[in-house]
């Protein structure tokens, strides 16, 4: 066997195994690829940053104010432009909605998970 054949004979091999692939397969490297993006959640945020989030969840909870609330959810950084519709101090956590109506989609936020909250 000369070198060209075994150079094709080679290649032929080399790609052998991924001629098919199951879809089970493919929805794990996809899952795999994700998870190599995500981060870990951010430390504990000292007095001065947790009293500025504070100043601005209230003023905002005051006058309906739209602000933007970053925190971390399963590995990754979100942020939402949206209205604090209430603060819940026993459970630790603040509610936000998405638009000032009655109808709004509404969810729950754990304190721990935020990571800032800016007046926009």
């Amino acid at each position: 066997m000369n070198k060209k054949d075994m150079y094709i004979w080679r290649d032929n091999l080399l790609w052998e195994g991924m001629r098919m692939m199951l879809p089970e397969h493919k929805e794990k490297l996809i899952q795999q690829e994700k998870d190599d993006w995500k981060v870990e959640l951010h430390g504990e945020l000292d007095d001065d940053q947790w009293y500025e989030i504070g100043l601005v969840v209230m003023d905002a909870l005051k006058h309906t104010l739209l602000v933007k609330v970053t925190y971390w959810d399963d590995g990754f950084y979100i942020d939402r432009h949206c209205y604090i519709y209430k603060v819940d101090h026993e459970n630790k956590r603040v509610r936000i909605e998405y638009a000032p109506e009655i109808d709004s989609i509404r969810e729950w936020i754990d304190m721990r998970v935020i990571y800032d909250v800016q007046r926009i």
